[in-house]
């Protein structure tokens, strides 16, 4: 018969192996020590914009606390800090919300195009409806939806960059290009854009920039912070460089169409009334460009665009990622159809209620609202432009032609920092914020200390008011 080991014997070998488990793999409180670290892809990116919120909104004036100094409440924030003019009051067209009841209740799809899986590189629908949509034509086996803008640029850069690699970005520039950047593990390397050229890049400083190790060309047009708009001549010079240098072009145009024409000091005619007052005529793809004017002597071009700006739905995260080859069929060869697709696997589209709905929103809205949105983005520019030049210290180097931000300089003292969260812009932003609940953004999230990027795009009411207080604010200090 087996014996039983007694209480005492239990007791003793439950505390040798505690004993020894302290030793090895626990803590001083009994608790087993894992064997954990953060992943290096988890701890290589940061979002500035991200870290510069969470701390500075951290001891925000909340509305209705008393101001010390002044004894006066504070009012509501205003916050022009977000791309997101749905926040401010900004709308989508009728199309897309009738597009989504419909994609739920009517019967023209089927449960599983609107409630089930869809391919990994997106419903057949809505990538048709996309080759459509953009210029010029391509085959749906080019076209990948993703979620958002924002994971086609991380996309698209994944599949050009290796570790050691440089990625040549503008400067001043939307700050997840430097995040995406870190990674992939591949340098961020800016380029200079000219402010008193409207923005253009520096074709020297790309020159220089560029070596061996350069992956791709990013560029943003329509512009985010700077509001450029790039013509056609000065489109096809950056296309030339790629391709004379043997670099593909990641193209970000999320603010495709989205352009217009402001008058400065002066209302505009009745023309543009009627149309938008917007160039959106001039707006043209890059690839569009690159095929029109270059021919057989064009770069790759991996144009990322979405339906977040243009229709007013940024929290429907749905974008979409078109690779337009050159003639030599180097992204085909590269593997990058093969390499992307794969990514879509681990990344996944939008929901499918979403992709059910957004054919409808590319092809029924229709051209009015686009109209009447770029008259309202012109509209917000102009007023804003006015009220900048106003205010003292304040200056607006280049008159926005896209987009939806004014990029203004404001005052600075020229001392060197050893925290970029000190600089003179920081310092003027958090300052307006403690003073007059007004959020804005510092030029140095997006590589231009000195700067102050606000949202333009919002109802003039909420612009009046917001400028009502930055004027007080500056008169003041």
């Amino acid at each position: 018969m087996t014996q039983m080991p007694s209480q005492q014997e239990t007791s003793v070998d439950q505390n040798s192996t505690t004993n020894n488990n302290t030793t090895n793999n626990t803590t001083t409180n009994n608790t087993k020590k894992m064997n954990l670290v953060l992943g290096s892809m988890a701890a290589r990116p940061k979002n500035r914009i991200r870290v510069f919120v969470e701390r500075i909104l951290r001891n925000a004036p909340k509305e209705g606390e008393v101001n010390e100094k002044t004894g006066v409440p504070y009012p509501k924030r205003m916050d022009l800090s977000l791309g997101d003019p749905t926040a401010l009051g900004l709308s989508p067209p009728q199309e897309a919300k009738d597009a989504v009841v419909e994609a739920i209740q009517g019967e023209a799809l089927t449960t599983k195009q609107v409630h089930g899986y869809q391919h990994s590189c997106g419903s057949p629908a809505f990538r048709e409806a996309i080759t459509r949509e953009i210029r010029p034509a391509l085959g749906e086996n080019a076209v990948f939806v993703t979620s958002g803008c924002s994971q086609a640029l991380q996309f698209a850069l994944t599949a050009l960059a290796k570790d050691g690699s440089n990625v040549l970005v503008p400067n001043p520039a939307f700050p997840l290009y430097n995040t995406i950047c870190e990674f992939v593990n591949a340098e961020a390397r800016p380029y200079k854009l000219l402010s008193d050229r409207g923005w253009q890049s520096c074709l020297e400083d790309l020159e220089a920039k560029c070596d061996q190790d350069t992956c791709c060309l990013l560029v943003c047009n329509p512009g985010n912070p700077t509001s450029h708009s790039y013509s056609p001549d000065h489109i096809e010079e950056l296309l030339r460089f790629a391709y004379r240098r043997g670099i593909p072009v990641v193209a970000d145009e999320v603010y495709a169409h989205m352009t217009y024409q402001v008058q400065v000091g002066g209302a505009g005619s009745s023309a543009d009334e009627e149309n938008g007052g917007a160039g959106d005529g001039d707006f043209q793809y890059m690839a569009e460009i690159a095929h029109s004017r270059l021919g057989s002597q064009r770069p790759p071009v991996l144009s990322c665009s979405a339906l977040s700006k243009r229709f007013l739905v940024p929290g429907w995260r749905t974008g979409w990622l078109a690779l337009y080859d050159d003639a030599g069929e180097s992204l085909e060869k590269a593997g990058l159809y093969t390499g992307i697709a794969a990514l879509c696997q681990i990344g996944m589209t939008p929901t499918s209620l979403i992709q059910a709905a957004a054919p409808v929103v590319l092809e029924k809205t229709p051209e009015s609202y686009h109209r009447k949105l770029n008259l309202t983005m012109k509209k917000g520019a102009e007023y804003c432009l006015e009220r900048c030049n106003r205010c003292p210290g304040l200056q607006c180097l280049s008159v926005p032609k896209g987009a939806m931000y004014l990029f203004f300089q404001v005052p600075t003292s020229n001392k060197e920092v050893a925290d970029a969260m000190d600089s003179d812009d920081v310092k003027w932003c958090r300052e307006l914020l403690e003073q007059q609940n007004v959020f804005t953004l510092p030029g140095v999230l997006f590589g231009s200390p000195g700067f102050v990027r606000i949202v333009s795009a919002a109802p003039m009411s909420v612009l009046e008011e917001a400028w009502n207080r930055i004027e007080d604010f500056c008169k003041g200090n």
